[in-house]
C-alpha cells in the first residue's frame, strides 16, 4: 500500500534529475574557485547539528554503532533525515 507522503515514480524521477542537475552545478563551481553564498554552510552546521543530537539519542540510551534510524523514535528519526537533507542542501546552497 502506497503512503501519501511516498512520491511517484514521475515524482523520484524528477527529484534525481533536479539533484544531479545541482551537484554538476555545484562541482562547476567548485572547480572554478567560486564560492557564490558562503553564508550557506550556516545551512549545513544546523543541519549537522540536527544529525548529532538525534544520533546521540541513540548512543546514549542503547547502541554504540548503529546505522540508519530503526533504533529511533519517530521524533529522532525525522530530526535525522532533516538533519541529512539540510546539509545536502546547505552544501548545494553554497556553491551554486
Amino acid at each position: 500500500m502506497k503512503r501519501c507522503s511516498e512520491f511517484s515514480p514521475v515524482g523520484k524521477a524528477a527529484s534525481w534529475i533536479l539533484v544531479a542537475f545541482l551537484i554538476v552545478a555545484a562541482i562547476i563551481n567548485i572547480t572554478h574557485g567560486q564560492v557564490p553564498h558562503p553564508w550557506s554552510v550556516v545551512i549545513v552546521l544546523v543541519g549537522f547539528t540536527l544529525f548529532v543530537v538525534s544520533k546521540l539519542s541513540v548512543i546514549l540510551s542503547r547502541e554504540r554503532i548503529s546505522f540508519g534510524t530503526r533504533l529511533m523514535t519517530t521524533p529522532m528519526a525525522n530530526m535525522y533525515r532533516l538533519g541529512y537533507w539540510l546539509m545536502v542542501v546547505g552544501i548545494l546552497a553554497t556553491f551554486l
